[in-house]
């Protein structure tokens, strides 16, 4: 009969912040996130984690009611194919975003976790991909703060051997608007120098006309990209905004799975794929859409940001693997839920980090310091 998907393990998790983090959407008070553990009949277990931004109780519970009926029992080799049936539970309700979706994340990659590991590889080595054993990253991320405290924060990462940067933009009014966020791009570029590739990051706070307004202004200061300046449902906004400035425009990590991805790409409303590997579906999502951007000449950029360790580490072997990498998102603020194993995250030199060599995501959970942030 062969081996067969026993049992399901899930961690619901939130680290609560002594002082909130401000970007474009608002300020942030908590890093949230759903883990999932898989474990075969013959004892191997996997592990992934679903992006759960609001309410990660919800996220187990599709999980457990929903996914788990699907898989239990089944070959995990099939991985593809569990992919797609999990995906049609409720897709022909119209629900084939959200809460399902980023669920659907976790259990594809600890099924992947299960397959490299079986096959005695590293997971970016059994996605069959680009077998980079390193990847480049972008430093992430200077968040909205006092002028000062922003040029200081980046020079810090340029000294640590980074060779690009990204920061955030998108102030409320009461934080300076927009003539604030032009400054603090002015300043960042200033304080390091202009060999350094630099991106922004509005989160979705402007709109179109003032996207455009806020590029035509910071394009002297030569960015890499600027992203999600407008909702990632915006897509009109995307190609207004791309067709009337010379900024690259990056996005994605707001986008869920392989067709809204298609409509973004077939508009050529981006230069940039930002996919996370904790919503868009997993590493099988993950290396389809490598396809996609492979076929429109597109760059792809893995997507982390407020993560848990999981899918930061998820994160780095899909970049190893994909076509058309430009840098992996590598997030240097202090993330509680980012230290999770029982040895530190491996940390990139000189803008560049080395992916774990033992099989599977090659880096084990402490069940300890997991029970701190646990809530269920």
């Amino acid at each position: 009969m062969g081996v067969r998907i026993a049992r399901l393990e899930t961690y619901v998790l939130e680290a609560r912040l002594d002082k909130p983090i401000q970007f474009g959407i608002g300020p942030f008070g908590a890093f949230t996130a759903t883990l999932v553990e898989i474990t075969t009949d013959d004892g191997l277990t996997g592990i992934g984690e679903c992006i759960a931004r609001k309410a990660p109780r919800v996220t187990d519970t599709v999980l457990r009611d929903l996914l788990w009926p699907v898989i239990e029992g089944r070959d995990p080799q099939d991985v593809g194919g569990l992919w797609d049936e999990m995906f049609r539970q409720l897709r022909g309700w119209g629900h084939y975003r959200g809460f399902v979706q980023e669920a659907m994340s976790g259990v594809d990659q600890a099924l992947w976790d299960i397959l490299a590991q079986k096959q005695g590889l590293p997971l970016y080595k059994a996605l069959a991909g680009a077998g980079r054993s390193s990847v480049p990253v972008y430093a992430s991320s200077v968040y909205i703060a006092d002028l000062k405290h922003m040029a200081k924060e980046a020079e810090e990462q340029i000294a640590k051997g980074h060779r690009a940067l990204k920061m955030k933009i998108g102030r409320s009014a009461d934080l300076g608007g927009r003539r604030m966020d032009i400054e603090s791009v002015r300043v960042v570029r200033e304080a390091i120098g202009p060999d350094i590739e630099l991106g922004a990051d509005v989160n979705g706070a402007y709109d179109a006309a003032t996207t455009i307004r806020v590029c035509r202004e910071i394009e002297r200061y030569d960015l890499a990209f600027i992203e999600e300046p407008v909702y990632s449902d915006d897509i009109d906004g995307y190609e207004m905004i791309r067709r009337s400035q010379s900024i690259p425009l990056a996005g994605g990590e707001s986008e869920f799975g392989l067709f809204g991805f298609r409509e973004l790409l077939r508009r050529r409303a981006i230069d940039i794929v930002q996919p996370d590997v904790a919503r868009v579906g997993g590493f099988t999502a993950g290396m389809r859409l490598g396809a996609l951007v492979h076929a429109h000449n597109v760059r792809y950029a893995p997507h982390t940001g407020f993560s848990c360790g999981v899918a930061q580490l998820a994160s780095s072997h899909l970049a190893g693997a994909v076509n058309g990498l430009w840098r992996l998102e590598w997030m240097f603020i202090d993330n509680p839920l980012a230290e999770i194993w029982t040895e530190p995250l491996p940390q990139p030199k000189d803008g560049v980090l080395q992916l774990p060599s033992r099989p599977g995501m090659g880096m084990t959970l402490d069940k300890k310091k997991i029970a701190r942030y646990r809530l269920i």
